[in-house]
């Protein structure tokens, strides 16, 4: 028998180590965080034949695994495990909107930019919380229809309108020009892996910025280690 060695890089890997304790898997299995892209010197323990679960792997890595011939589960290609983590991630967000903005869920006007899996389950938890939220999407109106008070786009959208903007597509969607259009007292916060738009420039004028990766393990790191452990137990079964 093997055992999971977990690279305890946040609060949540510490938590999946002890809910993994007294574990064992058929072959040495080597987690990570699945926020990180690991390089090729990040699998020098790994040893040939074994199991790695991770996020991503850099070119490199993914030279190496092959070379090594390692088992690699990734778990941000498990559509059971992506879910786990955009409601964990849309439950971390809504901390973030509450503890920034000096409004009411009720008073407040929310843009959430992108409708994929972490933008519609931010959506979803706006709703149900009677939040008169507005989704700005390239994609069909239709999905997003159901939970916002108003689809747009984010080259369209009127960025003046909002209180709390919430972006979940990496890539910059907004100009600087367009930002500049932002009320000095609105809330951004930017959940995707790359920003949405020009942070240091929102930030050098005073306005309450910035992106939150891995939100998950910081906001419900014990929930986001069990997300990865029913994963994890599946994989390695």
């Amino acid at each position: 028998m093997g055992e999971f060695i977990v690279y305890e890089t946040d609060e949540r890997m510490f938590f999946l180590k002890k809910q993994l304790e007294g574990l064992r898997p058929l072959v040495n299995t080597h987690i990570f965080a699945p926020n990180l892209v690991l390089s090729a010197e990040r699998l020098d323990n790994v040893r040939e034949g074994e199991t790695l679960v991770c996020g991503k792997l850099d070119e490199g890595a993914e030279t190496l695994a092959q070379c090594k011939k390692l088992r690699v589960c990734r778990m941000l290609a498990d559509e059971k495990f992506q879910a786990a983590n955009a409601r964990l991630t849309a439950e971390g967000a809504l901390g973030i909107i509450i503890g920034h903005s000096m409004l009411s869920l009720e008073h407040m006007r929310v843009l959430v930019i992108g409708f994929g899996r972490t933008g519609a389950a931010v959506c979803r938890i706006l709703d149900r919380l009677g939040v008169a939220a507005d989704v700005a999407t390239g994609a069909s109106p239709r999905p997003a229809g159901a939970f916002a008070h108003r689809v747009t786009t984010a080259s369209s959208a009127d960025l003046s309108l909002y209180d709390v903007i919430v972006n979940t597509v990496p890539d910059k969607v907004i100009s600087d020009d367009r930002a500049l259009a932002m009320r000095h007292d609105a809330v951004y916060i930017d959940l995707a892996s790359k920003p949405g738009l020009n942070l240091a420039m929102l930030k050098n004028l005073g306005l309450d910025a910035e992106i939150y990766p891995a939100v998950p393990a910081k906001c419900s790191p014990e929930s986001a280690a069990a997300a990865m452990k029913e994963y994890i137990l599946e994989v390695t079964a």
